[in-house]
């Protein structure tokens, strides 16, 4: 039902002149139905405002896990370079030695150098390996590196 549809039953006087004004039962029923209809425009108001702000919250939320996807996967490509590059050098060395080269563990010995990661010198190459298995088996058993 619209307003334009409503007339009222019986005729209201203005009470600027002092007549009296009469509500007739439609009249209040309108009355009632706007006021029902202004409370629960003002709860679907704050039905609206709660949703805008639950949407906010899981944009930023989303907008922090794609950073940290970012972040992730930008370190996941820095180890693939860093494994490439010791793989490259490996292979310099094992190609070195097959021509007879005189000192083919250079190529690696440079890289690891380079890296931080040259062992002592002493070192028994026994030991070396020992040692790095025992960080691959903590890496596979989800242990931290340290």
């Amino acid at each position: 039902m619209t307003i334009d549809h409503i007339t009222p039953a019986t005729p209201t006087t203005s009470s600027s002149t002092g007549a009296s004004t009469t509500a007739s039962p439609a009249d209040l029923d309108l009355r009632r139905q706007l006021a029902r209809a202004r409370r629960e425009l003002a709860e679907a108001r704050g039905e609206l405002d709660a949703r805008r702000e639950q949407e906010t919250a899981l944009r930023e939320h989303l907008e922090q896990l794609g950073q940290a996807l970012t972040v992730s996967e930008h370190l996941r490509a820095e180890q693939h370079v860093c494994y490439v590059e010791l793989l490259t050098h490996a292979r310099a060395t094992a190609a070195a030695a097959a021509r007879g080269e005189l000192a083919p563990a250079t190529y690696i010995a440079g890289h690891l150098e380079e890296i931080g990661l040259q062992p002592p010198c002493g070192a028994v190459p026994e030991q070396v390996v020992a040692e790095g298995l025992i960080v691959a088996i903590g890496l596979q058993a989800g242990e931290a590196v340290s």
